[in-house]
């Protein structure tokens, strides 16, 4: 039987996807160099941030509570500093802010790649705070000044895909070294542990990256009158915008969709090892996350590309808030698998979005700052989450005792849909006084 004629859609469909590609392919150089920066970058970051908490017990003899509060307070940090690196970006350029971000992950990490006491590698830690928080809004604001209203959507799926290869490449390379390096690595009368073999390799891709970062080319000035304005004057032009509040509110009201991340993190482990089994491999499974991101993102934005980026998020925002009520229902695998197929469909419609919403919205030269200031409500919520986490797993599906577990998610999950209901009767209010449409 002869195949069956492309349908218009699909045809469209098509079309759209090559142009975004050709497109793409045509962008600056520098929108490239940002593109293997991230890369790179996600690679370092997050193979140290999967082994964190196991490092900290097993190589620096910290308990479980302490290591805890370790992590937690370094990744509050983060959010602190990336609120004020914003501001900074779009005061000094993306070159310069791109230099200093990565000059202090490479310290950082250099000092926890070296170092056995217990207290030396959390200053290594703290040196490499600035650098981790400030990469976000620089380099979303770089993706923004390097791609048009033709390209910018497609720019940030891309970019976003980059940082989920990066997220997927990370944990099969760490589980890898741990079972090849079980004892660790002998270089000259230095010693290795496996641990720090990782973050060694960390710091070399990182200084990689700062090859690529070097080539990019100097800023274009963005105001080509006036004198150039330090982050506290830009703080206080942003904060007297009325489109920022709304947009605000708008990214306040998505925080209740992104904590599901930090319950797939936090509390989700706990509950398969306590519902399923306790060798019930709940990473294999979140696997399956950043593997359908990195495939489907690019396919979606094509699809959605003319689509309003603020419905999209919403509608995405939705998807992703549903996704938790599979686990409200049944405790099967099958379950847990359609909670997270379900919840990275959502994910892929509107977390690429997002970067787009943030960065169009912003006048031009203060898109780091919208991006460094978005992050603010996150700040917040990584405050509570741990707690409410375990007094949800505590109350509800305890190590042992009468468990609720349906009851848990389900409360996780009307929690979690009360943020797009929101953004939804809020509309009028967050898309007023816009300064571009995304």
């Amino acid at each position: 039987m002869a195949n069956a004629p492309a349908t218009p859609d699909s045809r469209s469909f098509g079309v759209a996807l090559r142009a975004d590609l050709g497109n793409l392919r045509r962008s600056p150089r520098d929108l490239w160099l940002i593109y293997v920066i991230k890369f790179l970058e996600s690679v370092a970051y997050f193979a140290i941030y999967n082994l964190l908490n196991v490092y900290l017990s097993e190589d620096l003899g910290y308990d479980d509570v302490q290591a805890g509060w370790i992590t937690s307070i370094w990744l509050t940090g983060v959010s602190v500093i990336m609120f004020f690196s914003g501001f900074i970006a779009d005061s000094i350029g993306i070159k310069r802010a791109m230099a200093w971000a990565i000059l202090s992950v490479l310290v950082g990490r250099t000092i926890m790649s070296v170092t056995h006491d217990p207290v030396t590698p959390l200053i290594g830690l703290l040196v490499s705070t600035w650098g981790v928080a400030s990469m976000m809004p620089t380099m979303t604001a770089a993706v923004r000044r390097y791609t048009t209203q033709e390209t910018v959507a497609f720019g940030f799926s891309f970019f976003y895909v980059v940082m989920n290869i990066g997220a997927l490449v990370a944990p099969l390379t760490v589980g890898a070294l741990r079972r090849w390096l079980k004892d660790g690595l002998d270089l000259g009368g230095l010693h290795l542990t496996t641990s720090q073999v990782i973050f060694s390799i960390s710091a070399v891709v990182t200084l990689i990256a700062a090859g690529f970062a070097f080539q990019l080319q100097k800023d274009r000035p963005v105001e080509s009158n006036g004198p150039k304005k330090g982050p506290l004057q830009i703080f206080a032009e942003v904060s007297k915008e009325r489109a920022f509040w709304g947009f605000m509110l708008f990214v306040s009201l998505l925080v209740l969709v992104r904590l599901i991340f930090q319950h797939a993190h936090q509390t989700w482990p706990k509950y398969t090892m306590r519902v399923i089994d306790q060798d019930f491999d709940w990473a294999f499974y979140w696997s399956l996350n950043p593997a359908m991101v990195i495939l489907l993102t690019p396919v979606v934005t094509a699809l959605t590309r003319a689509r309003s980026a603020f419905w999209c998020i919403v509608l995405g925002a939705f998807i992703t808030a549903a996704s938790v009520f599979f686990l409200a229902i049944s405790s099967s695998i099958a379950a847990q698998v359609a909670f997270v197929v379900t919840l990275s469909i959502g994910e892929c419609i509107w977390s690429p979005r997002l970067y787009e919403y943030t960065a169009t919205i912003a006048p031009p030269g203060r898109e780091a700052s919208y991006m460094g200031l978005s992050q603010v409500p996150m700040f917040f919520a990584k405050m509570v989450v741990g707690g409410i986490s375990g007094a949800l797993l505590s109350a509800y599906c305890p190590e042992t005792g009468e468990r609720q577990p349906q009851l848990m998610w389900a409360i996780i999950g009307a929690t979690t849909l009360i943020g797009p209901i929101l953004i939804v009767l809020c509309r009028r209010i967050i898309e007023r006084d816009r300064r571009a449409t995304a």
